[in-house]
């Protein structure tokens, strides 16, 4: 008789943030109620299966030197299934940050070779990799990420006021997060119209300050633990990243009812809707163009409520999209091979 399934999260990193908040919602019942959840830091051991029925969830990014962690655990690990999440890699991080994109492709058909499934974060990324033929359309499966947000779904309303917009922002200061162009736009936006906060920490905080430095309508703020009151006296919040596996900041953003700003991008794509203002990636005018557009707005309250509606459903739907493919049978090599 197999002993019950145990799950193990096999990490490379227990420190990144975005892993780290994607392993809480592993703890959900329903998820737990399949089998025991494992953390196996890979740079420490070898993941290895103590039954014929385990399943492997990988979570660390993909590179030429860990294509051997994953040969390791396809041969050796003894698994039942071996899934892979895919947290970085998307269509803007490819247009962003790497050249030459040929090597890198090839890089990732190796890398999905070796596993059974591919977990997409949001429908934009599997898009991409289908496009690529990264892997075959029956690997990959995409499960938008969400967490729980009960807190920020019973925030009260914030009827837009005269005066400036109230713009918010929150973050890593990275490269990746665009608060750079936020600000540059923010110099062809009068103080009278809109003003702009940003909470956060990380590397590029003295250029964010150095760049902010002369906008009296631009304040750069500490990070916080919990968005709640920094989002309380928001009537919107902007995402302006180059790249986005899927932007917990904007579920978030749009559980508390505030409608978003966001960026034409990965797993933003996937969010932005009637409620939101989109802008080109990477462009102070576009986004410039969706400031005023969202200054304009005469609805900001009804977008809001319409962003939360949507926004309310999507973790309980995300545990059930993982429950279902936790919950399958063991997974057929032949059918899943390349």
């Amino acid at each position: 008789m197999l002993k019950p399934t145990r799950i193990v999260h096999v990490l490379d990193d227990l420190a990144m943030g975005g892993v780290t908040r994607a392993l809480k919602n592993f703890e959900h019942p329903k998820l737990k109620s399949i089998g025991a959840h494992d953390i196996a830091d890979i740079r420490k051991e070898a993941a290895r299966a103590a039954s014929p029925n385990d399943i492997a969830v990988v979570h660390f990014t993909a590179n030429w030197r860990k294509l051997s962690w994953l040969l390791d655990l396809k041969v050796r690990g003894g698994f039942s299934r071996i899934i892979l999440i895919e947290h970085t890699y998307t269509r803007g991080y490819e247009a962003s940050e790497v050249q030459p994109k040929n090597r890198f492709r090839l890089m990732l058909r190796l890398a999905y070779r070796l596993v059974d499934q591919v977990v997409a974060v949001s429908e934009n990324q599997r898009d991409w990799i289908l496009e690529h033929g990264l892997a075959p359309d029956s690997k990959v499966l995409a499960i938008p990420q969400s967490r729980r947000c009960e807190e920020l779904l019973k925030l009260p309303p914030k009827p837009r006021e005269n005066g400036p917009l109230q713009i918010r922002a929150f973050g890593r200061f990275h490269k990746q997060k665009g608060f750079d162009l936020l600000i540059q736009a923010m110099k062809r936006v009068p103080a009278h119209m809109a003003t702009l906060r940003i909470a956060g920490s990380g590397p590029d905080e003295a250029r964010l300050q150095d760049l902010s430095s002369r906008l009296s309508h631009v304040e750069i703020c500490q990070s916080f633990t919990s968005p709640e009151q920094f989002l309380s006296s928001a009537d919107i919040v902007a995402i302006p990243s180059r790249w986005e596996a899927f932007g917990l900041v904007g579920t978030e953003a749009r559980a508390a009812g505030r409608p978003i700003i966001a960026a034409q991008v990965d797993g933003l794509c996937d969010q932005l809707d009637a409620s939101g203002f989109g802008h080109s990636v990477n462009s102070v005018p576009s986004l410039v163009k969706a400031i005023y557009r969202a200054v304009l707005a005469e609805d900001l309250d009804e977008r809001g409520q319409h962003a939360r509606i949507r926004a309310a459903d999507e973790f309980e739907r995300m545990i059930d999209h993982w429950h279902s493919l936790l919950s399958q049978q063991r997974a057929d090599k032949r059918a899943m091979a390349v």
